[in-house]
């Protein structure tokens, strides 16, 4: 068969055999002198084929259009199941010719042609921004618009062809539009990276390397030759190849979850700062998750020096902020802290854009939040009071009274430096919060393996203390039974999970389940596997490919009733809206987490209603760390959102005279047996 190169051909696709159509860019032989064509394929990718495998395409109107394809086959993006919210007309950016395609501007809502032209005035202006938007309200889409603009796509065949190489080009005696090369960086945690590849190849036609892996150094050398528009990776390899990254001249580097650069002490964030761009675009829905440091430290990273030093920001803006947050403050107290947001909402407001779901609340279904108080079984009261009465918990306990020796120093900074066994009293603080989180959830994570040496040490001390009145619970967690694990004596939220599984399962809901600890998913998995529950995992170790399919077919196949996912790995950029009940089984310190798994089901394209619950263990730390979400959320409210929240609480973070009820460590070593529930009084 004579083939020539440029010529146009239909070769079976690697994954299902379909006939795709491509170009063919050499032919050659092997050493058994069978002929290989390399055929280009719409998507950029190029492979090796038999040329006996490849068929003709019927020519037909015009040289090279073939019957394969109509035109209007071709746009991207099309839904055909889609209602469209515009007319298909492109949208105006500036008058120097960028434009939204009419293809991507069909789809768009108002708010997101916003945000896009927010992205754009930044970028022609050579100069950073945050696009601030809520969870969910498709800043991914925005970005494309914006970056389709400036790359001048039009969605359309035209991309195609101005998408192949050179030297075709020349044989379809068409003329390269020389336009400077332009070359975009997206960094993105990899949990979703392959999420932004995906939405790349659905909106448009985008030459993309994905820099991640074994195959970055080829990548590299493409991107260098100009043969790439768009780049994406991780935070991770940007650490690793920091150099390499800034031999490259980006357009605009864009960070996806950018509250990822919240500590200016924090490794990830000396190397975004050192990465070569002055256009630097951050994405993220919660830019301040703990404090007000992290705002300060994240609009930094994309405008340095727009809110002054840290210093500077801490005496303006935080400390008022703050005192003025606490529910017995003065007057006047009030007074500066509402000036102080005032001002710094107006010193933001230029780079900082921020809308919430408020906009689309009435294309989204109701949420129903929902905190489920479960108390802890008698076996797990004493474990947990016994771990309290610890020599080491005593020793956290006290550390700050005046030294028994007379120094008048503190105790932990004179003779009670370190217990028994040389662990500081720092140490000693955290690994005994982590086992009292541990008991709370459940008396089996006491089980060692997976803890780290030390934590593994302490456990065994306060085992041997415990367990010698619970002998029968040791052989059992010995023999690791199921029963034992699912056994509701050991665990009181294990009783209320069966009851609300039992319900959802009779009622054909689908349910997400998280949890913060792998070691707990790993007892859920068993309770599943158990009760003949059809069931999907996703944690930290499942790969970014297996995510996509296990979203997939979570969302589509009815049977499947329940995911179990990991807090961290699984509460970003991913798209649950098959599930329709969420169940947190833990808190964690940081209300951002818990919201971002909330909105892995609660988002557009969600058409049933959603049931959250969270399962919080009474009396216990975890009623603290519920708490201290309250507090910090209140605090985004007024900061971001610049709205006056209800004030719950006198206590001021990482303030030694305003402690109150939520912070120092005698609120968070203490059990609260008398059945009250502290966050009930709190915050009524």
């Amino acid at each position: 068969d004579n083939w020539h190169i440029g010529e146009k051909c239909l070769a079976p696709c690697l994954e299902n055999g379909k006939l795709h159509e491509g170009t063919i860019s050499s032919i050659e032989k092997d050493k058994n002198g069978k002929s290989f064509a390399v055929v280009s394929f719409l998507e950029s990718e190029e492979r090796k084929i038999l040329i006996t495998k490849l068929c003709r395409v019927k020519a037909s109107r015009g040289p090279w259009k073939s019957l394969i394809f109509d035109d209007g086959d071709l746009e991207k993006p099309y839904f055909p199941d889609r209602n469209l919210p515009s007319p298909a007309v492109a949208f105006k950016l500036s008058d120097n010719g960028d434009f939204i395609p009419y293809t991507i501007n069909r789809y768009l809502r108002d708010y997101q042609r916003e945000g896009a032209q927010f992205l754009y005035g930044h970028y022609a202006n050579r100069r950073g921004c945050i696009l601030g938007d809520d969870m969910g309200l498709g800043k991914t889409i925005q970005v494309i618009s914006f970056l389709a603009a400036v790359l001048h796509k039009k969605g359309t065949r035209e991309d195609i062809e101005n998408n192949m190489p050179e030297f075709l080009l020349r044989t379809m005696k068409k003329e390269s539009k020389c336009n400077p090369k332009k070359t975009f960086l997206i960094v993105a945690p990899l949990s979703v990276l392959y999420n932004w590849k995906d939405e790349l190849d659905t909106w448009g036609y985008f030459k993309v390397s994905v820099l991640h892996g074994s195959k970055k150094d080829d990548d590299l050398s493409r991107i260098k030759q100009g043969k790439c528009e768009v780049a994406l990776t991780t935070y991770e390899t940007v650490r690793l190849y920091l150099d390499e990254f800034n031999s490259v001249e980006w357009s605009a580097v864009i960070v996806d979850e950018a509250h990822r650069i919240k500590n200016p002490k924090a490794q990830i964030t000396q190397t975004m700062k050192s990465l070569k761009c002055s256009v630097r675009i951050g994405l993220t829905g919660t830019i301040l998750q703990n404090n007000m440091k992290e705002l300060w430290c994240v609009m930094d990273w994309a405008v340095p020096g727009l809110l002054g030093s840290r210093l500077h920001f801490k005496k303006k803006f935080s400390d008022p902020v703050e005192h003025g947050q606490r529910h017995t403050a003065t007057k006047r107290e009030l007074a500066t802290g509402r000036k102080a947001m005032v001002k710094l909402a107006r010193k933001m407001s230029g780079w900082f854009l921020r809308r919430t779901k408020a906009l689309i609340s009435d294309q989204l279904p109701k949420k129903e939040d929902r905190m489920v108080y479960c108390s802890l079984t008698e076996f797990q009261k004493a474990v947990y009071q016994a771990v309290l009465e610890t020599e080491d918990v005593s020793l956290v306990l006290r550390a700050g009274e005046p030294c028994s020796c007379k120094s008048g120093r503190k105790r932990k900074n004179c003779c009670y430096k370190v217990n028994a066994h040389g662990e500081t009293i720092k140490s000693l603080r955290f690994s005994y919060l982590t086992i009292l989180q541990k008991v709370a959830n459940h008396a089996a994570l006491l089980q060692t393996d997976n803890s780290s040496k030390q934590q593994e040490a302490h456990i065994k001390r306060v085992c041997s203390q415990v367990f010698s009145s619970f002998p029968d619970f040791v052989q059992l967690s010995k023999d690791a039974a199921f029963e034992t694990i699912s056994d509701p004596k050991y665990s009181g939220k294990m009783k209320v999970l069966q009851q609300l599984l039992n319900h959802f399962r009779k009622n054909k809901d689908k349910v997400l389940l998280f949890s913060f600890s792998t070691k707990l998913l790993d007892v859920l998995e068993q309770y599943c596997m158990a009760s003949g529950l059809d069931y999907r995992r996703l944690d930290g170790n499942t790969k970014s490919e297996d995510r996509i399919r296990i979203v997939r077919e979570f969302n589509s196949i009815q049977e499947i009733n329940i995911c179990l996912v990991s807090t961290m790995a699984g509460g970003l950029g991913l798209n649950f809206v098959g599930a329709n009940v969420v169940i947190l089984f833990d808190p964690t310190w940081n209300p951002a987490n818990d919201l971002q798994a909330i909105d892995r089901a609660y988002r557009i394209g969600q058409y049933k209603d959603v049931k959250v619950f969270r399962l919080i263990s009474l009396g216990t730390v975890e009623e603290m760390m519920y708490l201290r979400q309250v507090y910090k959320q209140q605090l985004h409210c007024v900061v971001v959102g610049s709205e006056n929240a209800k004030r719950y609480f006198e206590a001021v973070q990482g303030s030694k005279e305003h402690q109150g009820e939520l912070f120092g460590i005698h609120n968070l070593f203490k059990l609260r047996t008398h059945g009250s529930c502290l966050t009930k009084d709190i915050l009524e």
